[in-house]
């Protein structure tokens, strides 16, 4: 059978992964219940303790509703559909598993011996669920504010990824939108430029609107290079109503 670790030495291994989320927890058995794997509840049922699923449960919820909050107070212009898009890239099991990594979540958890030989300390699937039962275990300890302020700060680069952004946000159908508002008018696609071979050309394409040229995109296809102008020109226009 597995063994749980000495007191102390466990004691030392919530404490470093505390000080490593920059979270006191004021009962420290929400983080235990969190870090224990149903293997090691298996093999130790002398124990009588809970393992992390309930916690996994509910720390996806509570990760799902701070990331939903964070992204419609970050992207107030985004529609739903995009918001529900890059939501779900960002709370995925590789991301997750990734973070996980970061704080060392591995190596804290309690898992049966047939979970240890098997590898489950670096398998994707179970540090990410590892981490969503930490978001609970502070979620309960602290609540939600508190829980949404750490998450802000560990998602900080994914929730500021702009390739996210980019391949999710429909700034073509933004731009027409906000010019047809704004200038009642449609932003006009020019391709100024074609080059290299069939198989690896290369376009530029500005975009024009009410006669001004504003923007400039490249890109490997018309399409992309326009997705490019537009990008740039909404967030240019964006920037000046604001």
């Amino acid at each position: 059978m597995a063994k749980s670790l000495p007191d102390k030495k466990r004691s030392e291994t919530l404490n470093g992964l505390g000080k490593r989320l920059s979270y006191n927890f004021r009962n420290i058995t929400f983080l235990e219940t969190a870090l224990t794997h149903r293997s090691y509840v298996n093999e130790n049922p002398q124990l009588v303790i809970a393992d992390n699923e309930r916690y996994e449960f509910l720390g996806d919820a509570v990760l799902g509703l701070c990331v939903s909050d964070l992204l419609v107070k970050k992207y107030a212009d985004f529609a739903e559909g995009t918001l529900s898009k890059i939501r779900a890239a960002i709370v995925n099991e590789k991301p997750l598993a990734e973070l996980a990594c970061r704080l060392e979540i591995g190596s804290c958890l309690l898992l049966g011996k047939g979970e240890e030989i098997s590898g489950g300390r670096s398998k994707d699937s179970l540090l990410a669920n590892a981490f969503e039962a930490v978001i609970a275990a502070i979620y309960l300890d602290s609540g939600f504010a508190k829980t949404k302020s750490i998450l802000k700060k560990l998602m900080g680069p994914l929730l500021n990824d702009d390739s996210l952004h980019y391949q999710y946000f429909d700034y073509k159908t933004a731009l027409q939108e906000f010019c047809q508002k704004i200038y009642k008018t449609a932003p006009v696609y020019r391709i100024v430029d074609s080059r290299g071979p069939d198989h690896a050309k290369k376009f530029d394409v500005e975009v024009t609107i009410a006669g001004k040229i504003i923007q400039y995109g490249s890109g490997k296809s018309k399409k992309e290079a326009e997705k490019q102008a537009a990008q740039k020109a909404w967030q240019e226009l964006h920037n000046e109503k604001e």
